[in-house]
């Protein structure tokens, strides 16, 4: 998987299992599938667990030995122009500008709140801004090249540093069901890495693709009808060099990835707290198939817009 807060240095493990043979078949949905070639792993640097956390979003992540790492992540956007296809088939490239954030904790306690919120106890700070443009292909398939790059740290005396970035494309390809009932083919190719301030580089190459449900139901909350989301996803990490999360959390080699995640929103009027809006709030379950990976992460968008 991805990400975390702390410059520890630790051996990778090496996974014990293959990879899924379903996730395999579940590739095969995938376009994307054509990109699949033979990516040569170099001798990996010493890594740097903690500049994935802005990529791998809010959650607490766990790795086989019980070490644990909690990433705190907003991401404020500004959209520029939205994407469109009107009646005459003339098409709208829509622009977004984001600006995630993402905070490392050393511990995460619900009966302290006080000291969880505290600035002690945040061990890693990364932001990395980043734009997406929207290019409808027509009026169900949206492709999305993407592209961010920033900065990270460690907040401890021993601080590291890196300059972290991802880039790659997406798509979304939705077929419309009955009774309000649609799903939607999720695809991402993403090439995320690092370089820390000792010129030490790292990379891996997730292919992802899932499938995304949503479905209104009687209940409302402000006049809207309720919307559940569930979706089940797969990611192969076609280059995996060693990763994952935090401060005092040993690096892994991770070769895939399994996501189920459900959430709820009202469609397209977003949920509001204060300034505050989300398209929806979910939970998601993440874990490799070799059982070195686990963790729960929060969600606030779909898949395509994450």
């Amino acid at each position: 998987m991805s990400r975390r807060p702390s410059a520890c240095q630790s051996e990778s493990i090496p996974p014990t299992l293959s990879r899924s043979p379903l996730g395999r078949r579940l590739l095969c949905f995938s376009f994307f599938l054509a990109f699949r070639s033979a990516f040569a792993a170099g001798e990996p640097a010493a890594p740097i667990p903690w500049a994935y956390s802005a990529y791998f979003g809010t959650g607490v992540y766990e790795v086989a030995n019980g070490e644990k790492a909690y990433i705190f992540r907003v991401s404020p956007s500004w959209q520029w122009r939205e994407a469109g296809v009107d009646d005459n088939g003339r098409r709208t490239i829509g622009w977004k500008f984001k600006f995630p954030v993402a905070l490392g904790a050393h511990d995460l306690d619900a009966n302290a709140i006080g000291a969880t919120l505290s600035l002690d106890n945040v061990s890693t700070i990364t932001v990395v801004p980043g734009v997406e443009i929207d290019i409808p292909i027509g009026s169900r398939w949206s492709l999305r090249p993407f592209a961010s790059l920033g900065w990270g740290t460690e907040t401890g005396s021993a601080s590291s540093s890196a300059w972290v970035y991802w880039t790659g494309v997406k798509s979304r390809l939705a077929f419309p069901g009955h009774d309000g009932f649609e799903w939607a083919l999720v695809n991402s190719l993403t090439s995320s890495g690092y370089t820390n301030d000792a010129h030490q580089s790292n990379r891996v190459l997730p292919l992802f693709t899932a499938f995304e449900f949503d479905r209104p139901i009687e209940k409302k909350i402000g006049g809207e009808p309720v919307h559940l989301y569930w979706h089940i996803g797969y990611t192969d990490y076609l280059k995996h060099e060693p990763l994952l999360l935090g401060s005092g959390v040993g690096s892994i080699d991770v070769e895939d990835e399994w996501e189920a995640g459900m959430a709820f929103g009202k469609g397209a009027e977003p949920l509001r707290f204060w300034r505050l809006h989300w398209n929806r709030v979910g939970i998601a379950y993440r874990f490799s198939s070799d059982g070195e990976f686990k963790g729960i992460s929060v969600f606030f968008s779909s898949l395509f817009d994450r």
